[in-house]
């Protein structure tokens, strides 16, 4: 079957600012200006914003999800202050093993940038604001390259780190790197997942076989005027997926892009900001 109406947009999001001269993978950063413009673009469509769990829990159609990989953050101190003036809580998937620690940095991440992670005190903050906090696994792996016992035992230490440190049990999984298999997700299933997202995105006319561990996103990033037009494209093609696009969408994403830019200049070179 195809996306019906009533499935959710997921945007997948990592770090909210600038990325440093250093960075090697910039995308992984979006500036707040054009998180703004992409929630703009989906309220002016008449989406609302509500948690991945919710979204599925209580379907309707136009709902958008924001989810938020790794638990950076800046996910707390540049992104909840625009989220909120929308209305909108997100998901933020939570490497258990690296929460609170400074100077971040995985093995096997192609970015060598060190990063700077929630505590679990700002994980319960942003919870008390209608933020759902859910799993990344306990340390940042390819959980496919990774044995059937490891792999359980990386899901089963989140768990219990999130259980301990916050009060529940997650429901909700992002597969790190994307990586994963049918055991992971039978995993998942056993450990009591009830969703899960991937790297992967909504594909327009495409056959779907809706799978809750295996959920779809928009990938959303960058800072320059390309990537505004990139956001808006891509959101675009999920909502052919779904069955929503028409040629409101066209007025809508062009007055919410010049509303964003505004009149000012936007360079062709990166924009680096301290």
């Amino acid at each position: 079957m195809s996306l019906s109406s009533d499935f959710p947009l997921i945007l997948a999001l990592h770090r909210i600012g600038y990325p440093p001269a250093n960075a090697r993978i910039r995308g992984l950063f979006t500036s707040p200006k054009l998180l703004r413009f992409e929630l703009h673009i989906l309220k002016s469509l008449g989406y609302r914003f509500c948690t991945l769990s919710d979204a599925f829990l209580f379907p309707r159609p136009r709902t958008a999800v924001i989810t938020f990989d790794d638990g950076y953050r800046d996910n707390l101190t540049a992104a909840e202050k625009i989220l909120g003036d929308f209305g909108a809580p997100a998901t933020l998937f939570v490497v258990t093993s690296d929460v609170g620690k400074s100077n971040v940095v995985w093995g096997e991440a192609d970015e060598k940038l060190p990063a700077e992670m929630l505590s679990w005190e700002e994980l319960r903050t942003l919870s008390s604001l209608g933020w759902e906090i859910g799993s990344h696994s306990h340390f940042h792996v390819h959980l496919e390259r990774r044995s059937v016992l490891a792999q359980r035992d990386m899901i089963a230490k989140s768990i219990e780190a999130i259980d301990e440190n916050l009060g529940f049990r997650p429901r909700t999984f992002a597969y790190p790197y994307g990586s994963y298999s049918s055991i992971t997700k039978n995993l998942l299933r056993e450990l009591g997942f009830s969703y899960a997202v991937t790297t992967r995105s909504p594909s327009s006319g495409e056959p779907f076989d809706f799978d809750s561990l295996e959920l779809p996103r928009i990938s959303v990033g960058g800072r320059h005027l390309l990537h505004y037009f990139r956001a808006a494209n891509r959101t675009r093609l999920a909502l052919q997926s779904n069955g929503s696009f028409d040629g409101v969408v066209i007025r809508l994403g062009s007055r919410a892009l010049l509303s964003a830019l505004g009149s000012k200049h936007f360079s062709a070179r990166d924009n680096i900001m301290p």
